[in-house]
């Protein structure tokens, strides 16, 4: 962490109010520790897979997402110094990376196709914005827009897992692909970071988790209408984000 973004996390003024010290510290705290909750989610199922060798029903492609999504966030929360975004990121990254390479040698060849497929997109996608960052463009501004634009471009990518999950309890009139407490935590996850967004003024946080909120909103009150009577597992392909 450097210098700079050091201050930003420490030195505020004297006269901070609770109001500013809730939004700016407390919230995106808060947004930390249940992002890492989030990603911790599908381990038991990755754990599962490693131990009886065997992928089952779980879907990889998911854990790919989480890689190039918070890979995304840590371009952007970098080059614009933001702590809260490097550490919210950073724990997902990396049990990202365990949990895809986990299932990579358990997973049949169309899924290990889409997963190099997949994997090789955001590489090529979000290398190419730091190497256009760092070395056409000089503008702080200039370089925190590409990477901002690029974090929620993969983030749109990402949203087709909850999307495909909303539209089969839609069809199956079950709920049973759905577990309401990682809904919930989505959807308080998505609430502190708006919060934080909308404090700190930046709208490439706090839109991207405002619509983040709202699918998980969505996704408890599919769980009310449509209540399920299989027991859920914990599998990869309920949508887990940071920010």
């Amino acid at each position: 962490m450097t210098p700079m973004a050091l201050r930003r996390l420490l030195d505020d003024d004297d006269d901070m109010d609770f109001k500013e010290l809730l939004l700016k510290h407390i919230a995106p705290g808060l947004g930390c520790i249940i992002a890492f909750l989030m990603f911790v989610s599908p381990l038991k199922a990755v754990l599962q897979v490693r131990a009886s060798k065997h992928l089952g029903d779980l879907n990889p492609l998911p854990l790919v997402a989480i890689i190039a999504n918070c890979a995304a966030w840590l371009l952007y929360g970098c080059i614009n110094e933001d702590p809260y975004v490097i550490l919210a990121n950073e724990p997902g990254l990396l049990l990202g990376v365990f949990m895809a390479i986990s299932c990579y040698g358990f997973a049949d060849l169309k899924a290990r196709d889409l997963m190099l497929k997949a994997f090789l997109f955001f590489a090529v996608l979000i290398s190419g914005a730091g190497i256009i960052i760092s070395l056409f463009i000089e503008k702080d501004s200039t370089a925190s827009l590409i990477s901002g634009y690029t974090a929620v471009f993969v983030l749109l990518c990402y949203y087709g897992a909850p999307l495909s999950t909303i539209a089969e309890v839609l069809r199956s009139r079950s709920s049973a692909s759905l577990y309401w407490p990682i809904s919930i935590m989505n959807t308080v996850n998505g609430l502190l970071w708006v919060a934080y967004g909308t404090a700190v003024h930046d709208m490439f946080i706090a839109v991207p988790n405002a619509v983040g909120a709202t699918f998980g909103l969505i996704q408890i009150a599919l769980i009310q209408c449509y209540p399920s009577k299989k027991r859920w597992a914990p599998h990869a392909h309920q949508q887990t984000r940071a920010t």
